[in-house]
């Protein structure tokens, strides 16, 4: 088995058992079993920012796994396999600064009960064109970026989007030249996580599923803490064997249909997660 394959089938299993068993980070700065990968989700239909529900090569779960995996948590705090849930993200325009820190600090608020259905679903998020300022009075709105470009909605059940986000189409078109690095302290303090993301042939839509998927898992999982200043690194690929020394990875397929490492954050210094506790 490759190491791609290996990365892929541990991320299957972390999810179908939920953030309560989900692995946590070896001593060695190595993420255990529960943590290397993300299937996470790719350009929907047309390239629309979806991540969610798309069937991968020979028959496996979808992105986001929603109609085999599912999950959610009721009012005793049970897993309910039948119920999916989708994050929005209204967006304005790329910010870079936004993104990063609008999805730290709202992965950072989730409830547990929250974290865990959201995570059960892979954390299915939708990108969304529009104005962050028309959504303030909606209930639905949890975070928003402190550029005021990007907010976040949600968990919300997939069949009940919230009114408003019905008339939004979702983000698509190419993607815009990046700096090759870009350093995001924010009001943050602490040793910086890196990550490195394989930008090549990638869409809008799809740089926003693979690095929102990175950032919210990481936060999740226990990788890094929602404070943690950020550098990001792009680049055309990664090396594959990278994941292996990396305390969170995210691999998933190609337009190709071959797995493909897309991201691999590394970090200054481990921190305890709800998931050690």
């Amino acid at each position: 088995m490759s190491v791609l394959d290996r990365l892929f089938a541990e991320r299957a299993a972390s999810v179908r058992s939920g953030l309560s068993t989900a692995g946590a980070p070896d001593p060695g700065g190595a993420a255990g079993p529960g943590g290397l990968a993300s299937l996470g989700g790719v350009a929907g239909p047309g390239g629309a920012a979806d991540s969610g529900g798309l069937a991968g090569p020979g028959g496996l779960a979808g992105p986001d796994g929603a109609a085999a995996l599912g999950g959610a948590a009721d009012s005793g705090g049970v897993a309910d396999p039948g119920r999916q849930v989708t994050v929005m993200v209204v967006m304005r325009r790329l910010d870079l600064g936004d993104l990063v820190q609008g999805a730290l600090e709202f992965t950072g608020g989730l409830s547990p009960e929250e974290a865990d259905i959201w995570y059960r679903n892979w954390t299915r998020t939708r990108f969304l064109l529009g104005n962050p300022h028309n959504l303030l009075g909606s209930a639905a709105v949890r975070t928003v970026g402190p550029g005021g470009h990007l907010a976040w909605l949600g968990p919300v059940d997939v069949a009940r989007p919230p009114g408003p986000s019905r008339l939004l189409k979702p983000v698509t078109g190419r993607l815009p030249e990046l700096p090759p690095s870009v350093h995001l302290p924010g009001g943050r303090r602490g040793a910086p996580c890196e990550i490195r993301i394989a930008c090549r042939g990638l869409t809008t839509a799809g740089y926003l599923i693979h690095l929102h998927h990175t950032l919210a898992e990481a936060v999740l999982l226990g990788r890094i803490d929602p404070r943690t200043p950020v550098r990001l690194v792009h680049v055309p690929d990664l090396d594959d064997g990278s994941a292996l020394s990396s305390a969170y990875a995210r691999v998933h397929y190609g337009a190709d249909g071959a797995l493909r490492l897309y991201t691999f954050l590394s970090r200054g210094e481990r921190w305890t997660s709800r998931t050690e506790t």
